[in-house]
């Protein structure tokens, strides 16, 4: 049999039932967090070009739009949510594999709305996702070398949101394996070694098409199309259509069943790139412990990973999404009480204040962070502060909150992160019904639980 094969076939056997408590558990902590970031992240600038675009071209289907009162088909449904949740930078990570949930959770919803799934039906399909993703990711991830000239998480994350699509459909393993010989079809290119380029693109990660590339994939399977059976297979498998220079099939189904990604996958407390959250970790500490504010400092030294220091620095930001990739503004907006921790604001781009401190942020290569950070997913970080009066004041981090072994950022954060978000976008009241519901998921229906998921 293929390696293709056996992971379908692998996945055909996953259920709710057979679940650990702690995964259900995190699956809807997942699920809450994104609805979350779609209903905020559908109040950006970004999300409001693109939601008309689709509403356009849309003639109307049964799956929500969050934030909105549209409806979209689930492809395009699907497509306007996650890049909603992306817009704001608050949705989760797995160091070195960007932003596995909406690759998956997106695609998830819309079809599992569009069929009337359960809550355990959604909550297994989102954990068969997760799982085949960074499986997937883990089994191809290039040498140091290549991810520096080569990269692109949407090219491969595309097969979370088919495989949750597919568990959805209820496909037999062929079924899956058709799905999955399509689906690098409507892959995006592995683009972002561009990305960082200005002006930054709006569609970030491109996490949009990749959902709706995947839910068309599977709906051309349910059509009756076939795909390449053995599309993960040999010297000319995916890995190599993505980009990558080395491949260990073994990784692709070690420790189903034992090892669980999902529970890997960390929550973000902050809007701006993962990356960047030990340095905001380490300034936040540092005030904690001494008192000071933007006022009081004479300059701030960061260190951290060379590529961090290349490609996190330089022009003022001219848009929010710039502004998530530039280290001196998100530690500038802490000094100034303008956390991003619901996300980065247009308005604060002017602040001329604001702009003053980030100009006494420098950076600098920590020695031996690269080796951390490419061989172990580490972000290591050492942020000095120098106050007025000479005096330096330093601290170090190389785990962020809300990352595995980190911080804690649990389930009370998160539930408080989703009302901020969600609150001001559908109201108090609804936010709170929609997230008791949210967390209740495995006893309704999606359908059921996504009524709440009306603006005021």
């Amino acid at each position: 049999m293929s390696l293709t094969l056996d992971v379908a076939n692998t996945l055909t056997g996953l259920t709710y039932d057979d679940l650990p408590s702690s995964v259900r558990d995190k699956t809807k902590l997942l699920v809450l967090d994104h609805v979350g970031c779609m209903i905020a992240g559908s109040t950006t600038r970004g999300a409001k070009q693109m939601t008309p675009y689709l509403e356009r071209i849309d003639s109307g289907g049964c799956s929500t739009v969050f934030g909105t009162s549209f409806r979209f088909h689930p492809a395009n449904a699907a497509h306007a949510n996650a890049h909603s949740a992306s817009m704001l930078s608050l949705d989760d990570s797995y160091v070195l594999f960007g932003h596995p949930g909406a690759s998956i959770i997106p695609a998830a919803l819309a079809v599992a709305e569009e069929l009337g799934s359960s809550g355990k039906e959604l909550i297994a399909a989102i954990v068969g996702g997760y799982e085949m993703s960074l499986h997937l990711g883990t089994a191809m991830r290039p040498s140091e070398n290549r991810d520096r000239h080569v990269k692109g998480y949407a090219t491969w994350q595309i097969f979370g949101a088919c495989t949750a699509a597919s568990l959805l459909h209820r496909f037999s393993a062929i079924q899956i394996a058709d799905a999955y010989g399509l689906t690098p079809m409507h892959a995006p290119l592995p683009f972002l070694r561009k990305f960082h380029s200005r002006p930054m693109s709006l569609l970030k990660n491109n996490y949009g098409w990749a959902n709706k590339g995947a839910i068309t994939a599977v709906d051309l399977v349910r059509a009756g199309f076939h795909g390449n059976r053995t599309i993960f297979d040999g010297e000319d498998g995916f890995w190599a259509m993505a980009g990558s220079d080395r491949f260990e099939p073994r990784h692709m189904l070690d420790h189903w069943g034992e090892r669980y990604f999902i529970l890997e996958t960390g929550f973000k407390p902050y809007g701006v790139c993962r990356w960047i959250h030990t340095a905001i970790d380490c300034l936040r500490a540092l005030q904690t412990r001494h008192r000071f504010d933007h006022a009081d400092i004479r300059g701030i030294h960061v260190e951290t990973v060379s590529e961090f220091v290349r490609d996190f620095d330089g022009p003022w930001p001219q848009s929010t999404i710039e502004a998530a990739f530039h280290i001196p503004y998100a530690l500038a907006l802490e000094l100034h009480n303008k956390s991003s921790a619901t996300g980065l604001r247009e308005d604060d781009l002017a602040d001329e204040a604001v702009k003053q401190t980030a100009e006494r942020i420098s950076l600098s290569t920590l020695t031996g962070a690269d080796d951390k950070f490419y061989a172990e997913k580490l972000l290591p970080a050492r942020v000095s502060v120098i106050l007025q009066n000479g005096e330096t004041l330093s601290a170090e981090a190389e785990i962020p909150t809300g990352a595995p072994g980190g911080p804690a950022f649990g389930q009370a954060e998160v539930e408080a992160k989703f009302l901020a978000l969600a609150g001001t976008v559908i109201g108090r009241t609804n936010a709170v019904r929609l997230k008791e519901a949210l967390l209740e998921l495995e006893t309704l229906s999606v359908r059921d639980a996504l009524k709440l998921c009306v603006t005021v």
